[in-house]
């Protein structure tokens, strides 16, 4: 924070009048004496006025910077800034000129040798000369002097570039054995190991009073049951508090962070370097993980499901907020909040791209009842209708699909089943083998043959498991995605909002809107087109339920054409599989997971 003392300007004693500029690079260097300036700015403000009384000028303002960074964070310098500010005013008029400005040393001044010339051009077409008390020569405007403080600028650049390559190496050591690197996240701690040789090395522990927290926190959200402001209100009344810092007291955690808590890997054991660039990489942490991989997953599931076409559940004003979209550049429709002249408040949606591309020519407000009307008319124009006849069929294909599907995949499930239990019942032998035959067989042979053995028993039983994983299919989420498209459009002119924006966004992941005038000047708004949703385009697509059909028929033809393929089983089986996994039921269930039991209970 800038600091700015006024002493008196109009001593007698001494004709000529300076600044006094004070910094130190971190906040680490001022919190070391009773006073918040620390040590070193004492020392600076000491030199300073020694210096003030050599060139016999007052010290008439001070500026200071304490814990602020001169390479990379100039614009956060306010003290620095206010002062060239204060310069360039005071001297306008002759009666406030000031004559000098006194620094520490170059360092002080700047790190960049860029901004060390533009500055000092200021101080300079300002009437003031830069008087470091380190470094004589600079400021002064003869040729040797020039060379001597082009030399120190570019040597300080030169020292902080080199500071900051030595400690992204290092950071990038530690993030590759798995060290946490910065403050420790909320609820771990920064802790020392001691080794037995003296060592001591930095790691994080489990925070005992905030950790379980973090864990609950997981769970909580992985239920499907809290938005991010109910989880927020559930930990407060908990207890779950921020750690206290040197410039606040640690309160409740608010939405933002705890949406990039529930974002962030570590607390799923990972170490993420460079996040959200290029070179982004991911190491297994050491420290201990507060969240089972499976349970972030799912977290991270329902966070992008909450955020289709941009949602925020917390801000949402309207249902219709993040499904709308320009039809012209393709840019968000915004929603807004305005007062007119009788105070009266009334909401409107607009193209985002008109403040972000300036081509776009959709630059009118548009009220959320006409595009509520265009989104009604669009359904009564059956964009996602099926005939009921089709609709069964449909679903009798899927039904049999995933009867064949599940029946091949029992099979190699008993197959690798029985491949285990083989394996198994070797490894027993062969440690009967070895305790009956003690030293002939050798322990080397023994070793290197039980390690075999174990990590076969480990691989098909990781293959075992992902069997089982295929085999939880659930055709129900894909038939009752088919039974919500039925009587469609009755269904959404009669329902809620609520219901409304769940039908939305579980048919379309954009609704392009076009909105002009008429010959009269009235607007007219309309839903150009739309844009499904993957399941639904997979659902809706024309021949679906004639492609799986002939998909059941090419899998029926190999299992009687074709009964030696082995445990594997039929290799289109699992296409199958596929089609339903991901162009179905996985995909459709996050679509209509909230809001399909309200539909159904029409």
């Amino acid at each position: 924070m800038a600091k700015h003392s006024q002493t008196n300007l109009e001593a007698p004693a001494k004709t000529s009048r300076a600044f006094a500029y004070l910094r130190v690079s971190s906040d680490s260097q001022v919190r070391t004496d009773y006073s918040d300036d620390g040590l070193s700015i004492a020392a600076q403000r000491e030199g300073a006025g020694d210096k003030a009384a050599q060139l016999k000028a007052d010290i008439v303002a001070e500026f200071s910077d304490p814990g602020r960074s001169a390479y990379v964070d100039l614009h956060k310098r306010t003290g620095f800034l206010e002062m060239l500010d204060e310069l360039k005013l005071r001297n306008l008029d002759p009666s406030t000129r000031v004559d000098y400005v006194i620094v520490w040393s170059l360092s002080r001044w700047a790190r960049n040798s860029v901004d060390h010339w533009q500055t000092r051009d200021i101080v300079r077409k300002a009437g003031a000369r830069l008087i470091s008390i380190s470094e004589p020569m600079a400021g002064e405007d003869t040729a040797a002097a020039f060379l001597y403080e082009s030399m120190i600028a570019t040597q300080n650049q030169f020292q902080s570039m080199q500071t900051s390559e030595n400690v992204k190496r290092g950071l990038r050591q530690k993030a590759s054995v798995g060290g946490t690197f910065g403050p420790a996240r909320l609820g771990y701690l920064n802790t020392v190991d001691r080794l037995p040789d003296g060592r001591r090395v930095a790691i994080v522990s489990i925070d005992p009073d905030r950790g379980h927290f973090i864990t609950l926190a997981f769970e909580l959200y992985a239920s499907g049951q809290y938005s991010l402001s109910q989880l927020a209100l559930e930990l407060d009344l908990l207890g779950l508090r921020s750690r206290p810092t040197k410039r606040t007291l640690g309160g409740p955690l608010g939405t933002s962070a705890i949406q990039r808590m529930l974002r962030n890997p570590y607390y799923a054991g990972w170490i993420i370097y460079k996040r959200g660039t290029p070179d982004e990489m991911v190491f297994q942490g050491r420290h201990e993980a507060l969240v089972d991989q499976e349970t972030f997953d799912r977290v991270q599931s329902l966070l992008a499901e909450k955020r289709v076409s941009g949602e925020r559940p917390q801000t949402r004003q309207h249902y219709l907020r993040g499904s709308v979209f320009c039809d012209e550049c393709g840019g968000r429709l915004g929603y807004g909040l305005s007062t007119g002249r009788t105070g009266q408040r009334y909401a409107y949606f607009f193209c985002l791209g008109r403040i972000k591309r300036s081509g776009c020519s959709q630059r009118v407000n548009i009220r959320p009842e006409l595009i509520e009307a265009a989104i009604a008319d669009f359904y009564r124009r059956e964009p996602v209708a099926m005939t009921p006849e089709r609709i069964q069929r449909s679903k009798a294909a899927v039904r049999a699909l995933a009867e064949v599907s599940q029946e091949a995949l029992r099979q190699v499930q008993d197959a690798k089943t029985s491949l285990i239990a083989k394996l198994q019942d070797q490894q027993r032998r062969l440690i009967r083998m070895h305790l009956e035959e003690g030293d002939a067989i050798s322990p080397d042979a023994f070793r290197d043959e039980r390690a075999r053995m174990a990590a076969e028993i480990a691989a098909a039983e990781q293959s075992l498991a992902e069997t089982n994983r295929r085999l939880s299919i659930e055709v129900e989420h894909v038939e009752q995605a088919l039974e919500l498209i039925e009587d469609i459009q009755a269904v959404y002119l009669a329902a809620d909002e609520q219901t409304r924006r769940g039908y939305n966004q579980a048919f379309f992941s954009k609704l392009r809107i076009r909105a002009e005038y008429d010959d009269g000047l009235r607007l007219q708004v309309q839903v150009a087109r739309a844009e499904l949703t993957g399941p639904y385009a997979a659902l809706l697509a024309e021949g679906f339920a004639e492609d799986a059909e002939t998909e059941l028929e090419l899998i029926r033809r190999q299992a009687t054409n074709n009964e030696e393929d082995g445990p594997e089983g039929p290799p289109s089986a699992y296409r199958c599989f596929e089609l339903l996994q991901n162009g179905g039921g996985a995909g459709i269930r996050t679509r209509i997971h909230g809001f399909g039991d309200r539909a159904h209970s029409r």
